[in-house]
């Protein structure tokens, strides 16, 4: 999990709760989100509107197995269904994670441009918007308690 230069670019969030980690090629986005919790980490991809329109993905390990969704947040506020609820489809290609010490990793990998209505399509050199939050709970119906906010990255050209 998160190899020594695996990631070119890292962000440091929430005053550390949450490292953001990220690599991309011309076709793929590479991710890992390192979350100073028990429960799940979330990042969302260019929101409109608070949390409205944005291109959520959610993960966490519960017993052992990891888990992650790709979710799209219909209101401002929410809800976030799975994009497979909308008539989308979950477009995350590959994850792992780990949770150890009170600290969740989840790593994942989507094409860029994906194709499905409810992700947002990226191209190289793009700068992306992004909202982010933190629970104690492995649900992600769960509100989010230990930290939100929002960023911005910048995908390599």
């Amino acid at each position: 999990m998160i190899g020594q230069n695996e990631y070119p670019h890292e962000l440091s969030l929430a005053g550390g709760k949450l490292t953001v980690y990220w690599r991309n090629d011309d076709t793929y986005l590479y991710m890992a989100l390192k979350g100073q919790t028990s429960g799940w980490v979330a990042i969302g991809f260019e929101p409109t509107d608070k949390m409205k329109d944005a291109d959520m993905v959610f993960g966490w390990v519960q017993d052992g197995n990891t888990v992650v969704v790709d979710a799209y947040s219909t209101g401002t506020y929410g809800s976030h269904p799975p994009d497979e609820k909308l008539g989308g489809s979950s477009d995350i290609l590959e994850y792992a994670g780990k949770e150890e010490n009170g600290v969740t990793i989840i790593e994942f990998k989507r094409k860029l441009d994906t194709g499905d209505q409810y992700d947002k399509a990226f191209t190289p050199g793009q700068k992306i918007s992004f909202i982010f939050a933190l629970a104690d709970a492995d649900d992600f119906t769960t509100k989010h308690n230990i930290a939100r906010g929002y960023g911005e990255l910048q995908l390599d050209g």
